[in-house]
């Protein structure tokens, strides 16, 4: 246990640092502060629980048992009768109450650590757009960060809610988009709080510039543009595709009920049926996925007991190996489901099968050879000698 949790630390600490780039972004956007810094982190952490609890066991069990056989325990344990597979029992024991604890994580925490993190940044981003309107928004000034665009007013009203002669140009990241509005009068309606926060612009032109050098300026007149404030906000800081991945932050009940009503439409277009298979796919992937634990497990055991003579990184690089190939098989059923390739629940748990037996293969191989044997050595394989065509090389091992 203590190997354990120091590997789910490391491991987190690794997540952490993966998504300093995203953090940076709501840091500069927010400001720096204790409350800007740890709940992101905690929010971002905890959906990955499901998936950290598993690769932490499999480097805990790979630690414990390279120190049996490092410290020559492991050949005592042997010698005293006491086999692999008799303390494997032990091993899947734990992990049988971890699979618990993580597959409750995955139904309940990574739902709510994804829906309090867009909770967390529409409120920080309220905040932020109603001190940019009050505070920054000045008669006859510049304001070249307005959410990634150039506002200018020649006149902005005593309570900052009517403007004149005003001009919005894209800035910052949106410089490609060549276009500029400008417009006699504006106003912002609505509130923050509502969520219906709008700047419209009455009476105004837009000029557009094509992609070629020699293109013309295109001039379009409209009587009234609309601009949703809070959503071109919300898009900075989240992503374009957060609404398209919202039943990912459903809770259990509210899942299951996004999935009946999709599956009720008889008639269903090709988005829709996406949907459908994409969030049974996740109803099913929430339980199956935390299952590694114990298929991991097994390959720990195979890892940690290694033949001295190879050292002790190569259990680390089979760890690390085995944690790719389990991601690749998620990724790849997942990708298939979506398709509809394959039955959503076969796709979640087909990983986790393959990973069982060949790691279950690989316990009964170490468990009947000795340390210093190679598990998957063609000599050592079971019923290979049937085949003639690898007959002269067991018998040369022999």
């Amino acid at each position: 246990m203590p190997q354990f949790f120091s590997a789910l630390i490391i491991i987190c600490a690794i997540i952490v640092v993966s998504q300093l780039v995203r953090l940076s972004e709501v840091l500069v956007t927010f400001g720096i502060s204790v409350e800007n810094i740890f709940l992101p982190f905690l929010f971002i952490i905890l959906p990955f629980i499901s998936l950290t609890i598993p690769m932490a066991y499999l480097f805990a069990v790979v630690l414990t048992y390279g120190r049996l056989s490092a410290d020559g325990e492991y050949a005592a344990l042997l010698a005293a009768g006491y086999p692999l597979k008799r303390s494997a029992a032990i091993v899947l024991s734990l992990g049988l109450g971890l699979y618990g604890i993580a597959a409750i994580a995955a139904v309940n925490l990574e739902a709510w650590g994804r829906r309090e993190l867009i909770q967390f940044l529409y409120r920080k981003s309220q905040t932020e757009l109603d001190n940019m309107i009050k505070y920054k928004l000045q008669s006859g000034v510049f304001l070249d960060d307005f959410l990634g665009y150039v506002l200018y007013a020649e006149k902005v009203s005593s309570d900052h809610s009517k403007f004149e002669n005003v001009l919005l140009a894209p800035g910052g990241d949106h410089r490609q988009a060549a276009f500029t509005l400008v417009a006699p009068s504006g106003r912002i309606s609505g509130s923050v709080q509502t969520g219906d926060l709008k700047l419209s612009l009455d009476f105004g032109m837009a000029y557009s510039l094509g992609q070629s050098k020699d293109a013309s300026v295109s001039i379009v007149k409209f009587n009234r543009a609309d601009i949703d404030l809070l959503r071109i906000f919300r898009e900075q800081i989240i992503g374009s595709d957060a609404a398209d991945d919202d039943f990912r932050s459903f809770t259990p009940s509210e899942l299951l009920k996004y999935i009946k009503d999709l599956a009720a439409i008889e008639k269903r277009d090709e988005q829709q049926e996406t949907a459908l298979r994409r969030a049974r796919f996740l109803w099913h992937q929430r339980i199956a996925a935390p299952f590694a634990v114990l298929t991991f497990a097994l390959f720990g055991m195979v890892l940690g007991v290694a033949d001295p003579r190879r050292g002790k990184s190569s259990a680390y690089i089979g760890a690390i190996v085995t944690i790719m190939i389990g991601y690749v098989l998620m990724m790849g059923f997942k990708s298939w489901a979506e398709m509809g390739l394959i039955n959503p629940w076969v796709a979640a748990w087909l990983p986790n099968l393959i990973l069982a037996i060949v790691g279950g293969f690989l316990v009964y191989q170490k468990n009947r050879l000795p340390p210093s044997e190679g598990t998957l050595d063609l000599a050592n394989l079971p019923y290979i000698n049937r085949f003639k065509i690898f007959e002269k090389y067991t018998r040369k091992r022999a």
